[in-house]
């Protein structure tokens, strides 16, 4: 064994060994799993778990892209309290991209939920409770939802993904519309809609689920004269 294969095998050994000993230090009580399921529910919303291929290595990357302030905030101090790294934030058009590399985040993400704009899915095995489900809907409304004056509305091109928020919303009785719009433009996907229309429905909306969202909580607010 020449020394550039020495070197290469212990820098693995070396890497393998810190991995061991962060995925030992990541928690998995309860606690720590509703804090999960939001992580879960924000970056189906408006992110990406990324684990992909390169020349001679695999990289590990989790970014997220929030336009609100408290937003961010949450998502950064969840990272923080379950995986105790601290994500770079850079910021674009009022839009913070907030990224970190880590096989570990990426592989522990990746361990409960789909992720994608097409291929999200809900972490069933840690939203087991309403506790769970509410914070995945809560996070998943934050990064994707839109408040108008008369409508909360959430939309996807992932016709499954959004069947099982209806089921959420339907077992906290929230009711709601579900909606399919066929774009007229040759390859382009279906677009699967939610609305939530009624006022007594918005104003449950909001006392049952709610926002990580100083704006939209505002704009819900102000919608039903609260």
């Amino acid at each position: 064994m020449d020394i550039f294969e020495r070197n290469k095998k212990v820098a693995i050994n070396r890497w393998r060994t810190i991995h061991q000993k962060e995925r030992q230090l990541v928690p998995n009580d309860k606690q720590s799993n509703l804090i999960k399921a939001a992580l879960c529910g924000f970056l189906a919303g408006d992110g990406s778990v990324q684990k992909r291929k390169e020349k001679t290595f695999m990289h590990y990357q989790v970014d997220f892209f929030p336009d609100d302030e408290r937003m961010k905030n949450t998502y950064i101090s969840m990272i923080k309290r379950i995986y105790k790294k601290n994500p770079s934030t850079t910021v674009r058009d009022n839009v913070f991209n907030i990224r970190i590399s880590s096989k570990i985040i990426v592989e522990d993400l990746l361990s409960y939920s789909n992720f994608g704009v097409k291929n999200w899915s809900l972490p069933k095995n840690i939203i087991i409770d309403q506790k769970g489900k509410i914070n995945w809907l809560k996070a998943f409304f934050s990064a994707e939802g839109y408040v108008g004056k008369q409508h909360i509305k959430v939309q996807s091109i992932n016709k499954q993904g959004l069947l099982d928020v209806v089921k959420m919303l339907n077992e906290l009785e929230i009711e709601n519309h579900f909606y399919e719009y066929y774009q007229k433009k040759e390859n382009t996907s279906t677009v699967f809609i939610i609305m939530i229309t009624k006022k007594e429905a918005r104003k449950k909306y909001l006392e049952i689920v709610g926002f990580w969202h100083s704006k939209k909580t505002l704009a819900l607010k102000k919608a039903l004269n609260l």
